[in-house]
């Protein structure tokens, strides 16, 4: 299964945090990257660093979700990528008031536990999944954090 993790839309008050955790997801996405069983093939998780876009609720924008197809079409003339197929994807929103206060070297071992707590999600899906094993994945997330320098705290105010 590929993972992608992916901080692409910030504003001003999260763009640095976003260039400091984009080599960080960058490669705990490469090692995350492995066979969890079942069918999905991809797996997309979304961090929202943009305020405004988020929902009035403080939910974040996307549940979980399993597409059978993501068209690889592309938009405005730009080259096609391919289709991907049994894509998982959902989205991760922290805490904004929470995160502006934070200095970065907080700011970063929070983000990765938001997504890890985020992940729970995961383990109600496994059968839909097809066997998928989500203890598995955040096990793994979990020790690649740690072998990256990041140790996970194991509460937040994750908005799941």
């Amino acid at each position: 299964m590929e993972v992608g993790i992916h901080a692409n839309m910030v504003d001003q008050t999260t763009a640095t945090l976003a260039r400091a955790l984009r080599p960080l997801l960058d490669e705990l996405k490469e090692r995350l990257r492995g066979d969890y069983g079942g069918q999905m093939e991809h797996l997309w998780i979304d961090l929202e660093l943009l305020q405004s876009f988020a929902r009035p609720d403080g939910q974040p924008s996307h549940p979980f979700r399993l597409q059978k197809r993501v068209s690889g079409r592309a938009r405005m003339g730009l080259p096609a990528i391919p289709d991907s197929f049994n894509v998982g994807h959902f989205s991760v929103r922290p805490d904004f008031a929470l995160l502006a206060a934070m200095p970065e070297q907080e700011a970063i071992p929070y983000v990765l536990t938001l997504i890890h707590e985020t992940s729970a999600l995961l383990l109600e899906k496994q059968k839909r999944l097809g066997g998928f094993d989500a203890v598995k994945f955040r096990a793994r997330f979990r020790e690649e954090c740690a072998a990256l320098g990041y140790t996970l705290v194991t509460e937040t105010t994750a908005a799941i």
